[in-house]
Parts: C-alpha cells; sequence; structure tokens
C-alpha cells in the first residue's frame, strides 16, 4: 500500500493548518526521496505551468502504483498536491488527467484479456479486477479531497465508480472479452446440470464482478449475463421436461423436477446473486409444473387416479408440494380426487353383496373415507381445500341412495347392540361413534335417519338389548351438537321416559313389596295359635 508516513487523520488537520502540516510533510518527503515529490506551499498562487508539474508528479504516481511499486510514495504528499490542484480551481484538469490515466492502463489490460485463451479467461478477469479495485482504493483514497469537493460539486461522477465504469466499458464490456465471458459462465452452469465439477468460486468472483459493475443506474449483471442465463436455462428445461415426462412415470417426473428445482434453488444461493431467485424460480414452475400438470396428473398407469387406487401417499404428497408452487394445478388434483372417491362410492352403492348387509355397506364407506382422510392428513397436509372437497364427494353420492341413511341407523343398532362389546376403553368407543358422526354430517335427509334411528333406539331400550346406556347418551349428545337441540329432544325424551319409567316399576315394586309384609305379618301370627291349640 501507500507509505503513510503521517495518519490520515493529520492529513485532514493539515486542510485546516495548511502551512504548518505541509511543511513539514513535505519536508519529510523531501529527506527520503520519494518519486513524484512536489514541494509546493499551499499558500502561493499556482499558475498553470505549477499545476500541470503538479499534475505530472501525481500522474507518475497512478503509473507506479499500476506496477504495484505504490509503497515507494507517500499518501500524504500525493493526498497534498492533489488538495492544492482542487484548491486552485484545476479540479477538471486533475479529475480529466485521472480518468485518461485509468483509461489508457485499462485498455492495455483489455488487450491481454482478449489475447487470453477461452480456459483461462475467467482467471485473468478475476486477477484483473481484483488489482483494479485494489489500485482505485489507492486512487481514491488521494483523491479524497477532489471527491468531496469538486466532484461534488460539479455532479462528477466519484473516483471509484469513475473507474468502475472504465472497467465496464474497456475489459468486461470488449466486443472480444463480453461475449466469451458469457458463454464460458454458460458452458460452466450447463456442465454443472450435466452432474459435472464446476469451479463455483471462480463463478461466484465472476458474478460478483458483474454485480459490481453495475453503477451509475446500469445493470451489468442483468444486461451482461441474467437475461441470457433465464433464456438458456428456459430452453434447457422446456427441452429435457418432454422429453422425460414422454419417457417416465408421474412419479420419477415428480422427482426430477423437484431435484431440478432444487438445483437451481442450490445454484443461486452458491454462486449467483439473489436477484435471480424469484426469476430461476418461476420459470421452474412454468417449464416443470404448469406446462404439464394436466397430462401429469391424468397419466395413464401412473397418475392421480393411479397413485389414490395404490395408495402412493408419498407420491401424492410431492406431487402436492410441486403444484402448490403454481396454486392453481391443486384444482386438477382436487377434482380427480373427488372422482375417484365417487367413482368408489358408487362401487359400493352398486355392490349387491354390500346392498344386502347395512354393516358392510357403512363399514365400506367409512373404509373408503378413512383412506381419503389419510390422504387429505398426510399427502395434503390438512389443505381446507381438500378437506371441503372430500366433503363435497362424499355427500355426491352418498345422497344418490336414499338408504344410506336407514342403513346408517342400523348400523349404529348393531354397534350398540354387539360391535361396542369387543371394546375396553371409552376412547375406542367414542371414536367409533365419532366415525358415524362423519358420515351422518354428509346426509342431506337427515330426517330420515331420525326417524330410523329413533325406531331403532325405542327396540333397544325396551328389549334392554343396547350395550351401554352411557354409550347412547354419548350418541345423541353428538347429534345435538351436529343438528341442534330440536333435532335430539325426542330421543332425549325416550331416554326420560324410560328413566321414568324405571323409578315407577321400583316404587310399584317398593310398595308391593312392603304390601305382601303387612299382609303377611298377621296371617303368620294366626297360623302360629292354630298350631298351639
Amino acid at each position: 500500500g501507500l507509505n503513510r508516513a503521517v495518519p490520515l487523520s493529520w492529513t485532514e488537520a493539515a486542510l485546516e493548518r495548511p502551512g504548518q502540516v505541509c511543511a513539514t510533510m513535505l519536508a519529510s518527503s523531501s529527506k527520503k526521496g520519494v518519486a513524484g515529490s512536489r514541494q509546493f506551499r499551499s499558500g502561493e498562487p499556482m499558475d498553470e505551468k505549477e499545476s500541470n508539474r503538479t499534475w505530472e508528479c501525481l500522474k507518475n504516481a497512478i503509473h507506479q502504483i499500476h506496477q504495484h511499486n505504490a509503497s515507494s510514495l507517500s499518501f500524504e504528499e500525493l493526498y497534498r498536491n492533489a488538495y492544492n490542484l482542487v484548491l486552485h480551481k484545476y479540479g477538471e484538469l486533475l479529475y480529466n488527467g485521472v480518468q485518461g490515466v485509468v483509461k489508457d492502463h485499462l485498455e492495455e489490460v483489455a488487450k491481454t484479456c482478449v489475447d487470453c485463451p477461452d480456459d483461462t479467461l475467467l482467471e485473468e478477469l478475476k486477477r484483473q479486477w481484483d488489482d483494479h479495485k485494489t489500485t482505485m482504493v489507492m486512487i481514491r483514497d488521494i483523491l479524497m479531497y477532489m471527491d468531496r469537493n469538486f466532484v461534488s460539486n460539479y455532479k462528477k461522477v466519484p473516483v471509484y465508480e469513475m473507474g468502475l465504469i472504465i472497467f465496464r466499458e474497456n475489459v468486461s464490456g470488449h466486443q472480444k472479452v463480453r461475449t466469451r465471458l458469457l458463454t464460458l459462465m454458460l458452458e460452466n452452469i450447463a456442465s454443472e446440470r450435466r452432474g459435472e465439477q464446476v469451479d463455483r468460486i471462480l463463478l461466484k468472483h465472476t458474478v460478483n464482478m458483474l454485480v459490481e459493475l453495475g453503477v451509475q443506474g446500469k445493470s451489468v449483471y442483468r444486461d451482461s449475463f441474467e437475461d441470457a442465463f433465464l433464456d438458456d436455462t428456459r430452453k434447457f428445461y422446456q427441452d429435457e421436461s418432454v422429453q422425460y415426462i414422454s419417457q417416465n412415470t408421474c412419479s420419477d417426473y415428480l422427482r426430477k423436477a423437484e431435484a431440478r428445482i432444487k438445483e437451481e434453488k442450490a445454484r443461486v444461493e452458491n454462486y449467483l446473486h439473489e436477484s435471480t431467485m424469484e426469476k430461476i424460480q418461476e420459470l421452474c414452475d412454468e417449464e416443470w409444473i404448469l406446462t404439464h400438470y394436466k397430462t401429469l396428473i391424468l397419466m395413464e398407469n401412473s397418475g392421480c387416479s393411479w397413485m389414490f387406487e395404490h395408495d402412493k401417499v408419498q407420491d401424492l404428497e410431492r406431487m402436492y408440494r410441486l403444484c402448490s408452487r403454481v396454486p392453481a394445478t391443486l384444482k386438477e388434483v382436487q377434482r380427480v380426487m373427488m372422482d375417484c372417491i365417487c367413482e368408489s362410492g358408487r362401487d359400493i352403492l352398486n355392490d349387491p353383496e354390500k346392498v344386502k348387509d347395512p354393516v358392510s355397506f357403512i363399514s365400506a364407506i367409512l373404509q373408503l373415507k378413512h383412506k381419503y382422510d389419510q390422504f387429505v392428513k398426510d399427502s395434503f397436509k390438512e389443505s381446507k381445500e381438500f378437506q371441503l372437497a372430500l366433503k363435497q364427494a362424499f355427500e355426491s353420492f352418498l345422497n344418490k341412495d336414499t338408504r344410506t341413511a336407514q342403513y346408517l341407523s342400523l348400523f349404529v343398532d348393531d354397534m350398540f347392540r354387539k360391535g361396542l362389546k369387543g371394546m375396553s376403553s371409552d376412547v375406542e368407543i367414542d371414536a367409533s361413534l365419532e366415525q358415524v358422526v362423519t358420515v351422518f354430517r354428509f346426509l342431506q335427509d337427515k330426517d330420515v335417519f331420525e326417524n330410523f334411528y329413533k325406531q331403532h333406539l325405542a327396540r333397544r331400550l325396551l328389549t334392554g338389548r343396547s350395550v351401554s346406556d352411557e354409550a347412547e347418551k354419548s350418541m345423541i349428545s353428538k347429534l345435538k351438537s351436529e343438528c341442534g337441540h330440536q333435532y335430539t329432544s325426542k330421543l332425549e325424551g325416550m331416554f326420560q321416559d324410560m328413566r321414568l319409567s324405571e323409578d315407577l316399576m321400583k316404587q310399584y315394586k317398593g310398595a308391593a313389596s312392603a304390601q305382601r309384609g303387612r299382609l303377611g305379618g298377621p296371617s303368620s301370627a294366626s297360623g302360629s295359635s292354630g298350631a298351639a291349640a
């Protein structure tokens, strides 16, 4: 770096006391014989000849910096020379001069990059870019006073940014560098997509260079790389997705799509700019999901219908996860699920064996409900939309057969008479009752169910065939929660009548027993007297 004989804060103080501090610094520099030394006092007037001599000193110093000889220079002296030029109204000379020197240097750098073979171009650009930034920091420090005053007052581009723009125009933007740079970056990314190893650190450095070059309202990263990268990526995935879907099952395609989407996300995280993330994810969603979702969902022998039929919970979960990236595509999955439920439901309704047996009929419906409940829970993460689709599907097929309400009541009757006997815990019993209620919710003719239920309940109460009165009351309580007090008032009244009847019977038996006791006492006494006589 530059030889800072005194701290920068001291140099700043020199602006307040130019004569005193400057004399000290210049004396120090002259003793050292520093290259480019100019012993000029701030208080003296500066003519054009003197200004040119001072600029030549600074110009030589910048050449030394470019040649990596900065350690031989005195930062304070160079700073003072630049300060004097600006102070004496030669800021334009200084600014234009620096611009010209930097441009001349970078034109030579550009020739080196142009002559560089493709296999080392990225490394050469990295080396030149790092070197350029280092030298521009040094030059900026020397010209700090010009940046704060002349540049600010005359609306010029600050020195460091000026250096970036010159590099952009003459090196990275050179017609024989720019195209090769883009091609090399895209080829590296294509190689990585094929599973080959690439130098991610070098690619990240190149991307950072393009981003940093985007000063003064210009996006070099987007214009020189990102737009072409996105176009190239779209074409690649258009071809790959079409080929893959034509040769593989739905499940395999979903795995491939998920892997590619993750790869692109990781690519941005590893070496592309974060602004690319949303764009590349949206592109992947379009090419892998939106373009092919109907073909995938309806694919014969591996699509959604097949997955539902063969209990492919994980595959459906992957389908849901991917389609959730494009929410509109989930409607088709929901539609297929509803079709599958209705088709299975129709099979139950049309099965002659099940229609003969209400218990088998309702058991089959409960099994179907349980199966799709698992899909909604595990595959579709309890999505409200899928819960609604399931409800609508069951309502659709169950209410096409008027026997469903009667058969559900008969199923409950069988459960209370013998089905609950094998259940040891209240939890098991409650779960069984809740299953019945889930089917009951789907019924539109709930009054029909109530009429049958009332008849069956009366028979159980009168014959004493119910396994558990507590379970009976729990069932009525659940129905009450679903439909309100009025719906279950007659059922509750039946229990009250039975309780009243039992109380009356107890009272009657108690009174009869007491009556027999009273009558039996005298009879017994007279019998004893007769025997004695």
